[in-house]
């Protein structure tokens, strides 16, 4: 399975020293919640960031249908995400897809937020695990999602296609990744990890 395959094989980027480390995805737990509420949450308020309200505990309770994963690095959440599946793709009408509920970094690793951050890599790497989850699920790497304007940039990057306003969503964008682009963000994301070994 793809996904045992992404778990063994994580690397980000340690800004500090320029260099590639190990880190780990997990389910969410309790200590990773309590994580965000005392570290990340007060720096993320007075930034005013878009996910300074963000309520983790109230989403595990209204939503338990959503799968939350944490990435840490060195025992520290670097970022979570959250998503459920299957969904309807639109890019391709009739396929199923993992549809990605929310997505964040803690505020360190934010480029908006500080001009070095600790660690990058850490959205590409939470994407590219998602896309392994759709691909084991037999929706070939498929991801949809709404985006915030500030993600926008960085969902096209990964080539998401924008497929425009959704009246439906607070008229956020709707960002799909198709199965071919998810296939080469699958395979960029291994042969990282195998030349940073």
């Amino acid at each position: 399975m793809i996904i045992n395959m992404m778990q063994e094989n994580l690397k980000i980027l340690q800004c500090f020293d320029n260099k590639y480390v190990d880190a780990k995805i997990l389910p969410l737990s309790q200590k990773h919640l309590e994580e965000i509420e005392l570290s990340w949450k007060p720096e993320l308020q007075q930034n005013n960031c878009w996910d300074k309200d963000l309520e983790l505990s109230k989403y595990l309770h209204e939503k338990p249908y959503l799968k939350f994963y944490a990435l840490e690095y060195n025992l520290v959440t670097q970022g979570i995400i959250g998503f459920y599946f299957p969904g309807p793709s639109i890019l391709e009408l009739g396929k199923n897809l993992v549809y990605l509920n929310i997505l964040t970094v803690a505020p360190w690793n934010r480029t908006d937020i500080n001009i070095s951050p600790q660690y990058k890599g850490i959205g590409t790497t939470l994407i590219t695990f998602a896309v392994a989850f759709s691909i084991d699920l037999g929706f070939e790497g498929r991801i949809g999602l709404h985006s915030v304007k500030k993600a926008e940039k960085f969902y096209q990057k990964l080539d998401f296609v924008n497929l425009g306003n959704d009246i439906n969503y607070k008229n956020f964008h709707y960002l799909e990744l198709s199965s071919d682009n998810a296939e080469l963000l699958v395979l960029n994301s291994l042969l990282l990890c195998n030349l940073s070994n």
